[in-house]
């Protein structure tokens, strides 16, 4: 780790000496010499690194650490020191300049002085090192073999240990599938509703739970399923507010404004009142103490007749499963060790991966006789087999033996978690010096978070870690670096792209543990937390402690001066959604006071008290890293231009407020430009912005222009270098000049994203475009009316994405289906035709099809032979579509099929084809549902509607009816009651919501309700039971209305005796069945709740019932004060309990 970290010093010094030029000129000599004592002593420091069993060489290692420290701080304050002084205008003359060397003649003997003293502990560390017996040796060789290494892994599949149930490194878990998954379908001794998975770091606890969790019973068995990582930090508001989001799939803005304003006991009221209407599976992952699960379980309940509900606990502490109240309904499981054979097999499965001469005896006998130290524990095989999986010589294996031997058989490097721990310990030591740095980085974001890959690649580069190469950007070479560590199994994949590149990673809990506390004893990195932070008065002391600190909560922020270099203010929400979450707030002045040698600044979801970046943000020159995304940060200093080095400006998803994005013209002043991220959704104030100077640009994702001229000059003018572009215009000419971009027809642009206003199209590009084999995803989102839509599409596209297109000429299946590559393919009002042809062997690669808002469609054929490998197929409102395409049986691998908004026919067609089980998870009237809400629904996916519509919405103006919806129910509100309003006053006041809504009373005292209606009953499903009832309730009449949406409401004066009761009698007519009556009496019903009573049961025809369904309800109430409301309506199906 030493010697990464001295290489880190000695490459950026090289670089100040390159950039700085002019600043260093006076002391370029004694740099450059300090430079070179460096690059020597780090020849020694491999072996260092392998002999620290001795207390003298890790003295001698430290000891170089803040030699290596010290050089990079005296420097880069030496050029802030030369900076605010020597800032000579054009126009100035020889004088002014010489004035300016008298000021700055100081500061150069000074550090010249500092120099010579660190040149001088440089030799005498060097003299000790060669007294200890530690070899000099070069970097040469390990260099090749670990470039070698690189390629070699860059051209493999990303593996890991498996972050879901369904990686292939998983064995020995059936019989514990098999008992825990009868205790979820309560079919084994006892019916519970805990299941608590108990054991110890590395035993494959969370691994069980996905598998159980993603197990095709839950799936069917539940309404919503959610899983939240609780930790030693847990925070009972964010695991609710957690819970809350994934249950409910509220408004964006809805849910800011409810974990802003809610207070716990609010949000538990809140989730508790969903998930009393759903069947619901929770898992609560690592819980360390039973308090967590006493502050979060009153908001899931779990005692009910009707509906399932299971949470499953996973958890190392056996005290935490105690816990008093749940434990008559809780079943306790203890994973158990994996068998030799098993072990055997999945070690096999990872550490012999890339040997050709896997069948070696010795390889064999060196292998069993390590794993036997692994007592079977998953993680500790897989740890040891990804040391090996790097190994290809007996030399090596035995080598790796005899580490293991000393390390955890003898017990000399005793860990906490035991020998999972020792494995772990021994993996990180394995890694090569310039990953080291890169693996501790990782510790830098929250616990359990799911770390976006491209963010951390461009920290990486920031920092320094990523050395360059001659024939791959440093993208690329942070790739390959991200992708060894998942060979190593020191990372799990999250997620991949249709390349198979590393997306999102997360770190295991134990990994992390290592991560964090590693790079806290190597100065490299200190974490805070809530959980751990200091006391306000020692709070600056993190200052002190590290060169980087990663703040969870900005109650953790320092404010004593220091040599700082990364400041990272990082909350697991903000990273997991951060469009949704309260922002931190933070005064940033104290940045530009405090830490002035920053080079890294990430302040991800932060919010101001201006909404500006000071404009002292410009004295950070040796600034690479400039993360403010999703902050309320709405206006940019011009001063941002001084940035001279910065690499990374990353600006997006801004939360604007309605305020405009004042955005400086000074973007062309930053020459190392890498990566410039813009805030595309929301309104500019912008003349001009003057990109095309920027010649090392790699992404540039979010630049737009209203319609002036400079636009189209910047784009013809655009770097050649450039990877990913998305761009916004608005008139054709710049459309044009977007199409013309020679960085469209470059070998270095893959992903290109273009949208265009409503009145412009389309009608030129260039003919080069079609011939670009690198370009993998294109999304275009506006009308298109080029000659031939081939001429739009690369022939290696991975992605396409055709939105408002508007094409009439052309089959876009036919033309798109010529794609070779392609594997998701998006149509949104994309085609006015009326006929989709998928000919045989047309999108041999698709796996994904999403079809949408395509009007005219009304015949889709697919020959045999089409779509060979598609998984999945989204069909939404497609009114004219009514034929199911016939040749969708022969796409055998098909596992997903949603659609909405289509005929009735359709959905009958995909029934007989075995496809109702999607369609039936929605109402059967969703359609009229939607079409009379006032709530605007959100129908981007099948997902979205079903949670909207099991939320509750409520119809036009809200006023006929209010939907009292629960999972799986077929809902309609009441009927128009105008006729029966004799006896009543009607008026109109505002609801909890502001809506304009109608509350009925009764003008006597003793008159009686009635409500009549009249429902279709042609849409519900064939041949099955369904339950009628009307939801009601009874409440204590209080000074105020009882205020609910289109409600009959009556209250009487009258006193209430024993004799005296609150009944209802209802009759329901059904086709062809015999009326059903009930008379019932409501009093011992609950105040103030609603509850559901029973009208009579329906069981359909087979092939279908046609007719309608008449009730009525007549109610008499001789009450004081007690007001009765009838708030809907309700058809069901009749559901079977599982508990």
């Amino acid at each position: 780790m030493a010697a990464s970290l001295v290489g880190s010093a000695i490459q950026w010094i090289g670089s100040l000496l390159v950039q700085e030029a002019s600043l260093l000129f006076e002391v370029e000599d004694q740099v450059r010499a300090l430079q070179q004592d460096l690059e020597l002593i780090q020849q020694y420091l491999q072996d260092a690194d392998a002999k620290q069993e001795r207390k003298e060489i890790r003295t001698l290692i430290r000891q170089i650490r803040k030699l290596a420290y010290d050089a990079e701080d005296v420097i880069d304050t030496y050029i802030i020191e030369v900076e605010l002084k020597k800032d000579v205008p054009e126009n100035k003359g020889w004088l002014f300049g010489f004035t300016c060397f008298l000021h700055t003649a100081p500061q150069a003997y000074s550090i010249g002085k500092q120099i010579q003293s660190m040149q001088s502990n440089v030799k005498q560390i060097t003299h000790s090192l060669i007294d200890f017996g530690v070899r000099r040796i070069s970097k040469v060789g390990e260099d090749l073999r670990s470039s070698s290494n690189r390629e070699r892994y860059s051209k493999q599949k990303p593996r890991s240990y498996p972050y879901d149930d369904d990686g292939e490194f998983v064995v020995g878990l059936e019989k514990d599938m098999k008992i825990l998954v009868e205790m979820l379908m309560g079919e084994g001794k006892t019916q519970v509703n805990f299941v608590s998975i108990v054991g110890m770091g590395g035993s494959g606890k969370t691994t069980l739970g996905r598998k159980l969790y993603n197990h095709p019973y839950t799936k069917e068995c539940f309404d919503c399923c959610v899983w939240v990582y609780i930790s030693q930090e847990w925070s009972t508001r964010h695991v609710l507010f957690e819970i809350l989001r994934k249950v409910s799939d509220p408004d964006p803005m809805e849910l800011s404004k409810l974990n802003a304003n809610s207070s716990v006991d609010e949000l538990v009221d809140k989730l508790r009142s969903i998930l009393e209407k759903k069947s619901y599976l929770v898992v609560l992952d690592d819980v360390w103490r039973k308090e967590a699960l006493e502050e979060i379980l009153p908001a899931l309940p779990w005692v009910r007749k009707n509906k399932v509900s299971k949470i499953i606990i996973t958890t190392r502490n056996q005290e935490v499963v105690q816990f008093q109240n749940i434990q008559r309904n809780l079943y306790v499981h203890e994973p158990r060790p994996l068998s030799k054979e098993e072990s055997w097999e999945l070690f096999c499965k990872i550490a012999f991966n890339f040997h050709t001469n896997c069948n070696n005896k010795t390889f064999e006998v060196l292998g069993k006789k390590m794993l036997e130290k692994c007592d079977g524990l998953p993680l500790a095989v897989v740890a040891l087999a990804g040391i090996l999986n790097t190994k290809r010589s007996i030399r090596e294996w035995q080598q790796v033996y005899e580490a293991v031997r000393s390390r955890v058989m003898e017990g000399t490097c005793s860990h906490m978690y035991g020998k999972v721990g020792d494995m772990l310990a021994l993996s990180y030591d394995d890694l090569p010096a310039d990953l080291k740095p890169c693996f501790l980085y990782l510790g830098v974001f929250p616990e359990d978070c799911q770390i976006p890959v491209g963010m951390l690649i461009r920290m990486w580069i920031a920092e320094g870690f990523i050395a360059a190469n001659e024939v791959m950007s440093l993208e690329d070479v942070a790739m390959q670096c991200l992708e060894e560590m998942s060979h190593r199994f020191m990372i799990q994949v999250v997620r991949t792209n249709f390349k198979g590149a590393i997306k999102a990673i997360h770190l295991h809990d134990l990994l992390r543990e290592l991560c964090v506390r590693k790079a806290k004893e190597q100065c490299f990195l200190q974490v805070k937390t809530p959980i751990n932070n200091l006391a306000p008065t020692d709070a600056s002391q993190i200052a002190f402690q590290s060169r980087r600190a990663a703040l969870h909560s900005s109650t953790c922020f320092p404010t004593q001066a220091s040599n700082l270099r990364s400041l990272v203010l990082l909350t697991r929400s903000s990273v997991m959604h951060s469009a949704y979450e309260s922002k931190e707030t933070l005064n940033l002045n104290v940045l530009t006071q405090k830490f002035q040698l920053l080079r890294l600044l990430n302040l991800w979801g932060i919010k101001t008290p201006t909404g500006a970046l000071p404009t002292q943000i410009g004295s950070l020159i040796h600034l690479r890293y400039l993360g403010i995304r999703a902050s309320n940060i709405t206006e940019l200093p011009a001063s941002i231009g001084k940035l001279r080095n910065l690499l990374t400006l990353d600006y997006r998803n801004i939360d604007y407020s309605n305020t405009t994005v004042k955005i400086p013209n000074v973007f062309c002043k930053l020459k190392l430009l890498r990566h410039l991220f813009l805030p595309i959704d929301c309104p500019w104030t912008l003349e001009k912005l003057q990109l095309s100077a920027l010649k090392n640009l790699q992404i540039l994702w979010g630049v737009k222009c209203g319609g002036s001229d400079w636009f189209s000059q910047e784009m013809l003018r655009l770097s050649p270098t450039l990877s990913k572009l998305k761009v916004v215009v608005s008139t054709e000419n710049n459309l044009e000049a977007v199409f013309d971009c020679p960085s469209l027809v470059s070998d270095r642009l893959h992903k290109f994203h273009c949208k265009w206003n409503f009145g412009v199209a389309l009608k030129h590009v260039n003919h080069a475009l079609s011939q670009n084999q690198h370009l993998d995803e294109l999304v275009l989102v506006g009308k298109i009316k080029v000659e031939k839509l081939s001429l739009l599409l690369p022939p290696n596209l991975l992605i396409l994405e055709l939105k408002n297109s508007a094409l009439k000429n052309e089959d876009v299946m036919v033309v798109a289906g010529a794609l070779a590559h392609l594997k998701l393919l998006r149509l949104s009002n994309s085609y006015t035709g009326t006929t989709f042809t998928c000919n045989r062997g047309s999108f041999p690669q698709l796996e994904e099809l999403y079809l949408g808002d395509l009007q005219n469609l009304d015949t889709w054929e697919i020959e045999k032979g089409a779509m060979p490998r598609l998984k999945k197929l989204e069909i939404l409102k497609c009114q004219m579509l009514q034929q199911f395409p016939q040749g969708l049986v022969y796409v055998t691998t098909l596992q997903q099929l949603e659609f909405f908004g289509l005929p009735k026919q359709f959905g009958e067609q995909a029934r007989m084809y075995g496809w109702s089980q999607q369609r039936l998870r929605l109402p059967h009237n969703v359609e009229a549902i939607i079409e009379q809400s006032d709530t605007q629904v959100d129908m981007s996916s099948i997902h979205k509607i079903y949670e909207q519509l099991t939320a509750g919405i409520f119809l036009k103006n809200k006023m006929k009816a209010s939907l009292a919806l629960t999972t799986n129910v077929d809902c309609d509100g009441l009927p128009e009651w105008d006729d029966i309003i004799d006896n009543c006053e009607c008026t109109e006041t505002k609801d909890r919501d502001g809506a304009l809504i109608k509350v009925v009373k009764l003008k006597s005292s003793e008159s009686e309700l009635h409500v009549r209606g009249i429902i279709g009953i042609d849409d519900l499903s064939p041949n099955v039971t369904y339950t009628f009832t009307y939801v009601a309730m009874l409440e204590k009449v209080v000074a105020r209305s009882l205020l609910l949406p289109d409600v009959k409401f009556q209250k009487h004066k009258q006193n209430l005796n024993d004799k005296e009761k609150i009944s209802v009698r209802s009759l329901l007519f059904l086709p062809n069945v015999k009326f059903q009556e009930h008379e019932q009496n409501l009093n011992d019903k609950p105040r103030n709740k609603w509850f559901k009573v029973p009208i009579g049961e329906f069981k359909t025809h087979p092939k279908g019932s046609i007719g309608e369904a008449e009730f009525s309800l007549h109610c008499r109430c001789h009450t004081k004060e007690v007001g009765f409301a009838i708030k809907g309506f309700m058809i069901e199906p009749k559901l079977q309990s599982f508990t």
